[in-house]
């Protein structure tokens, strides 16, 4: 009888276990197994390294993930097709903004579905078009073309700023030799 009761408490264990992993396993593996939703496709020109599974953020809002990324063969081009799921109370403006954006320290990539207003809504199945991603690199290189492009403002800046600091030190000095001369103006606006 004994033999049977640790058997039986080994046996239970196990089954807590698994129960606790399945628990675990749909809980923080973001399954939609049972969850009511429906899919929409979007086409971006590259995807920067989003994964399956990424989230998908409405106005910073988590309501669905990416379900699917495939390529797509046009005459000219290269396109990728992302299948999003979205939760079936949520609902995607048609001129809405679609992005890649980058989450947190380590470079995590999400979609960004930023809303519009007075426009109707896009209906499931249907595709739309993403705004391209601009990583670090393009960013720099627009920067330096600004920059280039901006030469003679960012002198006639610089000189600005030189001379308002030459005025502002020798209104400095000016006060520390004669600190009376600030007292009296004090006073007359009084």
């Amino acid at each position: 009888m004994k033999k049977y009761a640790n058997e039986f408490k080994v046996g239970l264990f196990v089954i807590v276990c698994l129960a606790g992993l399945a628990y675990l396993l749909l809980s923080t593996g973001k399954l939609t197994f049972g969850k009511k939703g429906y899919n929409i496709y979007v086409v971006f020109n590259e995807v920067a390294g989003l994964d399956e599974k990424a989230p998908v953020m409405l106005n910073g809002l988590e309501v669905g993930k990416v379900d699917d990324i495939r390529f797509s063969y046009d005459e000219n081009e290269t396109l990728i097709v992302l299948k999003l799921w979205l939760r079936h109370d949520v609902k995607v403006r048609e001129d809405s903004e679609i992005s890649i954006k980058t989450l947190g320290l380590m470079g995590e990539k999400y979609i960004q579905i930023s809303s519009s207003k007075n426009s109707g809504f896009i209906k499931p199945e249907a595709s739309i078009y993403g705004k391209p991603y601009a990583d670090l690199d393009t960013l720099v290189a627009s920067a330096n073309m600004t920059m280039d492009e901006n030469k003679e403002k960012i002198a006639a800046i610089a000189k600005s700023m030189e001379a308002t600091a030459n005025n502002f030190e020798s209104f400095s000095d000016d006060i520390r030799r004669h600190p009376w001369k600030l007292l009296r103006k004090s006073k007359e606006n009084k």
